[in-house]
């Protein structure tokens, strides 16, 4: 070893300076590569007990900002009291010569106290100094809070409040020797601490404020950032006092919008923490706060509270009023899926055959090979995927490359739901396993590919509300006794899944565009469902017993088809009390006559509301809704019902599949009159096979 390796193993040896044995230069270590500018010393303050070892981080880096290679040096103001070791271990003590031992305490035995500063140098550039504080250990640590001014239960978005922390050894406060506490905040989307303690209310809920110290954590404190009593959606632009609730918009038009709440504690706050969230994200997408006109079609957007952004630990959503979205014109052209759940004949595989729009006459593309035939199909709200479950499990057909990719092989039934987000399927094998134990529920996730399976029977309709929080599955089944079972299962990535016990046979479920309510149609009458807490409303008077429930998406309206019409049933809320749990709410109906008796397999809704369509069983005609009334539509040719059909995103063009012909028919609604402008045999499985499951790609 050199002389100048000799004298620095010497000063370290002393406690005085240990350098970084890998980069010391002339000493084994590389020569520098880079002129250092700017050294660094990390964390900016350390509390340890005496004899205990903390770890700090050294770094260079030149003037660009890039790694600089080179030696580094470390002081302790006091090395009687905190020495450091090659590797930047600190000592709250001293180091033995092979810095394994750390000393923490004097020569008379007692534990070291007190307070040292320590620094890097490199090249002459010293980093800004680490206060190192020494002290006994921390048995245990309180924690107060300053009262909230009024003597309010929670803060308001924006209001502070202090919190000190109290620090002990034993029963002797030794707050004063332990230099920095650390603050943590159990969600930090709820409350925010600095490192003095003070705490601020962001986004709704409930959290926990915990102080650390030494190894040791304080009691948790709680805080609650106030839930918002009501919530408005508006445009940006609205003049004091003026509050806009709609917008007709062209294509690729935008427009601002802005929440404000009125908390609990009945503080007004504008630009709420509160998300905006879109029911028909192709129609109208939402960005932030910027509303996008995507295509033609109708849209409602609500700003909500709800968890996990929103109202954690308390799991109660609140909706603003709905914010109507109309875009004029005509949807683009699309892509048509038509599939049959007939068996394939010997030797075919299973496929599904997307239909080109954009050709005139629209034209057949080359079928899409499935694993097992399908059973059903239904699109992701954006238009991004097509699910269909299978024979042989769940495939996501990807529309722009017409792939299919088995998801999981396991959910064998119907899709009876998608998510807002297009990220949750819920399948349900009743229709296919008549024994009653053996029934289930599945739900795929799509984000992390993972599958939840419930033993649940009898589910056979299901609906998410508009922000995905939560859904409603209708069931009903007879159990081992005979006697006849009703239940709505709610299902929420955040809660655990409830059973709530129903009336009638439940078989149909819808959302209210709004938010807050979802509807289950039970065989006699219509069962409205609180989505805040579960609970039953009134019940809304049909004309007749409802068959299928169905709602447009950008008005707060539930459609109802019965045996002789359409119920369709406004949602009134009032402002004042928008945002309450329950929410009050009013109806007003109107019946629409389709003059004849029928039986609703498939009811279809508009987005935007204009066209109302029935499918029913035995009827070789279309019953049909518009804005000038009620109309039955005699399809072309020879068919003797429809089976299954699908409208266009701007209501305009409706997809049927008719038995009897087995042909797929494309039908103009705005045309006056209706016209069934072509007619498209498939030859599904190479047989003419009943085309009884289509799905329009959302445009």
């Amino acid at each position: 070893m050199n002389f100048q390796c000799w004298k620095q193993w010497l000063v370290a040896r002393n406690g005085l300076l240990v350098l970084t044995a890998m980069v010391m230069a002339g000493c084994g270590g590389s020569s520098n590569k880079n002129t250092v500018a700017v050294v660094s010393l990390t964390p900016a303050s350390v509390s340890i007990v005496s004899g205990q070892v903390a770890q700090l981080t050294v770094t260079a880096s030149d003037a660009t900002g890039a790694n600089a290679t080179t030696t580094f040096t470390f002081n302790s103001s006091n090395p009687s009291l905190v020495t450091i070791a090659p590797s930047g271990a600190v000592c709250g003590g001293v180091w033995d010569s092979t810095f394994v031992i750390c000393n923490g305490n004097d020569a008379s035995g007692n534990p070291l106290t007190g307070t040292a500063t320590v620094t890097a140098t490199a090249e002459g550039i010293s980093s800004p100094p680490v206060t190192i504080s020494v002290h006994p250990s921390v048995t245990s640590i309180t924690v107060s809070a300053a009262p909230v001014a009024g003597g309010s239960s929670c803060l308001s978005h924006g209001q502070t409040q202090q919190f000190t922390a109290t620090a002990f050894h034993n029963a002797t406060d030794i707050t004063n020797l332990i230099g920095q506490i650390f603050w943590n905040s159990s969600n930090r989307t709820v409350v925010t601490i600095d490192s003095n303690g003070l705490a601020s209310a962001a986004s709704p809920g409930l959290a926990d404020i915990v102080a650390n110290v030494g190894g040791v954590s304080s009691q948790s404190i709680p805080f609650n950032t106030c839930m918002p009593q009501s919530i408005t959606l508006h445009l940006s632009s609205d003049p004091a006092g003026t509050v806009t609730k709609s917008a007709i918009m062209n294509v690729n038009d935008t427009r601002t919008l802005q929440a404000d709440m009125v908390d609990t504690n009945g503080t007004v706050v504008t630009s709420a923490p509160v998300t905006i969230v879109t029911n028909n994200p192709v129609v109208g997408s939402v960005s932030g706060t910027t509303l996008i006109a995507a295509t033609p079609g109708g849209a409602g957007l609500a700003a909500v509270c709800v968890p996990p952004q929103c109202g954690a630990g308390i799991n109660k959503p609140v909706y603003s009023n709905l914010f109507s979205v109309f875009v004029n014109g005509a949807s683009p052209a699309t892509t048509v899926y038509v599939g049959t759940t007939t068996i394939p004949a010997p030797g075919t595989s299973p496929a599904i055959v997307p239909v080109d729009t954009s050709k005139s006459p629209p034209a057949a593309g080359t079928p899409i090979v499935l694993p097992g035939a399908p059973t059903s199909m239904a699109f992701s709200p954006d238009g991004s995927t097509l699910y269909v479950d299978t024979s042989s499990g769940l495939v996501a057909v990807d529309p722009s490359t017409n792939t299919a990719t088995l998801l999981d092989a396991d959910p064998i039934g119907v899709i009876l739901a998608v998510s807002p987000d297009g990220k949750q399927v819920i399948i349900s094998n009743v229709k296919f396993q008549a024994d009653v134990p053996s029934q289930r529920l599945f739900i795929f996730d799509a984000s992390n590919n993972t599958l939840q399976t419930f033993i649940l029977p009898g589910a056979v309709a299901a609906a998410f509300d508009s922000d995905g929080f939560k859904a409603y599955i209708a069931a009903n089944f007879v159990d081992s006794n005979g006697a006849p079972q009703s239940s709505i299962y709610v299902w929420s990535p955040f809660l655990t899944l409830r059973t709530l016990t129903a009336t009638g046979t439940p078989n149909s479920v819808a959302a209210v565009a709004s938010g807050p309510l979802t509807y289950v149609a039970n065989g006699s009458t219509i069962n409205a469902i609180n989505v805040c807490d579960n609970s039953f409303g009134a019940d809304v008077a049909t004309n007749t017993a409802p068959q299928l429930l169905g709602s447009p998406k950008n008005t707060s309206t539930i459609m109802a088809v019965d045996q002789h019409g359409v119920d369709i049933e406004h949602v009134g809320f009032t402002d004042a009390t928008i945002g309450q749990c329950p929410t009050p709410v009013f109806y007003e109906n109107v019946f629409e006559d389709l003059g004849v008796p029928i039986t609703a397999r498939k009811l279809l809704v508009a987005s935007g509301g204009n066209s109302i369509v029935a499918l029913a069983a035995g009827l070789n005609k279309i019953p049909l809704v518009f804005s000038s009334g009620p109309n039955l539509f005699a399809f072309a040719g020879n068919g003797t019902e429809p089976v299954d059909g699908d409208l266009t995103q701007d209501g305009r063009t409706l997809w049927v599949g008719i038995a009897g012909t087995n042909d797929v028919h494309e039908i103009c609604l705005s045309c006056t009159p209706v016209k069934d402008e072509f007619q498209i045999q498939l030859n599904l499985n190479k047989t003419n096979a009943v085309p009884d499951i289509i799905a329009v790609r959302p445009r």
